[in-house]
C-alpha cells in the first residue's frame, strides 16, 4: 500500500512546508510554468532556467519525524485513535510503518511467533534485542516499543532499569513495556526516572498465565475495582500508556475516560484510544483457532502455501530456472 495513502497525523505541516521551500530553493518559482518575479535581474532569471538535459537538482526531502510518546498522549486529548502491531523483523517493520501503523511492538510474543515456544515465558532479553534492533533500524517514523520478557524485571527496580537500559542502548528502541499493575508501580517509576518511557500492561497478563489460571477475561464483577486501581497506579507511576488485554469493554471504556494517558486495547472493546494485535494473527499467517478478539484481515497462510507449492512443482519438473534466469 503506498505511503501517500496514509497521512502521518502526528507530523505538523511545518516540516512539510520547510521541505517544500528547501526543494524549491526558497523563492524559486514553484512549477514549470511559473515565471520569475518582475524585479528579478536578467542574470538571476538566466540562472533559474532548467538544465537542457534534465530537471533541476532539488534538496532532499526532510526525513519524517519520529512519533513520540507525547504525540500519542496528545492524540488522546484530541480524540485521534492510533494503531499498533507487533513486528520482529525489518521487512514487516518497514511495511507496517508505510501502511500507517504509528507504534510497533517487539513483543515477548516472539516466543510463540518466532522461536516456536508454546507460551511467552521462555523468551529472553538476549533473544529479543536482535529482533528489536532490526525493527528500529528499518523504521524512521513509528514509535518502537520492546517488551521486557518474563524474568527480566520482577526481582527488583534495579534489575528492571538495567534491562530497560539494555534495550535502549543495544536495540535503539524508544520505550519498553512491562506487565503488571499496582504491584509494578515502583518498577515503572524507577524506569521512567532513568529517562526511559514505559508502556504498562494490565488485565490479562500472559507472563502470569499460570498464576491467573489460564487465558481468562480479567476485571469482571468485583474484580473491576482492582483493575481500576491498577490503571490508576501505573498512570501515577509515570507510564505514558497502558495496554488492557481481555478486559470487559465497559470497564475498559471507564478506564479510558478516566485516564489522561492513552489506553491500548487487545480484547478490550472499541472505546480504547488505540488497538494492538499480533501481526501473524491479524494477517492470517497463524492458522487454527484464534482468540475471540482477533480479526483476520488477510490469509497469508494460503498465499504462501500456494507460492511455495508452485515453486516446489517447478523445481521438480525442471520449469525453474528458465533460460532467462540462467547465465551463459
Amino acid at each position: 500500500m503506498p505511503e501517500a495513502a496514509h497521512s502521518n497525523q502526528f507530523t505538523s505541516s511545518s516540516a512539510t512546508d520547510a521541505a517544500g521551500n528547501a526543494a524549491a530553493g526558497g523563492n524559486a518559482p514553484a512549477g514549470p510554468n511559473a515565471t520569475a518575479s518582475p524585479g528579478a535581474t536578467a542574470g538571476a532569471a538566466s540562472a533559474e532556467q532548467p538544465a537542457p538535459y534534465g530537471g533541476p537538482v532539488s534538496a532532499p526531502a526532510a526525513p519524517p519525524r519520529r512519533i513520540r510518546t507525547l504525540d500519542l498522549i496528545k492524540a488522546k486529548a484530541e480524540g485521534r485513535r492510533w494503531a499498533m502491531l507487533t513486528s520482529y523483523d525489518q521487512y514487516t517493520a518497514a511495511l507496517f510503518e508505510q501502511a500507517g501503523v504509528e507504534a510497533l511492538l517487539i513483543g515477548d510474543s516472539a516466543a510463540n511467533n518466532v522461536y516456536g515456544h508454546a507460551t511467552t515465558l521462555p523468551v529472553t532479553v538476549d533473544e529479543l534485542i536482535p529482533l528489536a534492533r532490526a525493527v528500529a533500524s528499518a523504521t524512521s517514523r513509528a514509535l518502537i516499543v520492546a517488551d521486557l520478557p518474563f524474568g527480566s524485571y520482577e526481582i527488583s527496580d534495579e534489575q528492571a532499569v538495567a534491562m530497560a537500559v539494555r534495550f535502549m542502548k543495544e536495540a535503539g528502541v524508544h520505550a519498553v513495556k512491562l506487565e503488571g499493575g499496582a504491584r509494578m508501580a515502583s518498577r515503572i517509576k524507577a524506569i521512567t526516572t532513568a529517562g526511559i518511557p514505559v508502556m504498562a500492561h494490565i488485565g490479562f497478563t500472559p507472563q502470569a498465565e499460570h498464576n491467573l489460571g489460564g487465558y481468562k477475561v480479567q476485571g469482571r464483577g468485583d474484580a473491576g475495582g482492582a483493575l481500576l486501581d491498577d490503571a490508576r497506579a501505573v498512570a501515577e507511576a509515570g507510564a505514558f500508556s497502558v495496554v488492557m488485554e481481555m478486559v470487559p469493554s465497559g470497564l475498559a471504556g471507564q478506564v479510558t475516560s478516566e485516564l489522561t494517558i492513552p489506553t491500548v486495547g487487545i480484547g478490550a472493546g472499541a472505546d480504547c484510544d488505540a488497538q494492538v494485535l499480533v501481526w501473524q494473527d491479524m494477517a492470517g499467517l497463524r492458522t487454527g483457532r484464534a482468540p475471540r478478539f482477533v480479526k483476520r484481515y488477510a490469509d497469508l497462510h494460503s498465499v504462501l502455501t500456494e507460492a511455495v507449492g508452485t515453486y516446489v512443482d517447478e523445481v521438480k519438473s525442471g520449469v525453474f530456472p528458465e533460460p532467462e534466469r540462467s547465465f551463459d
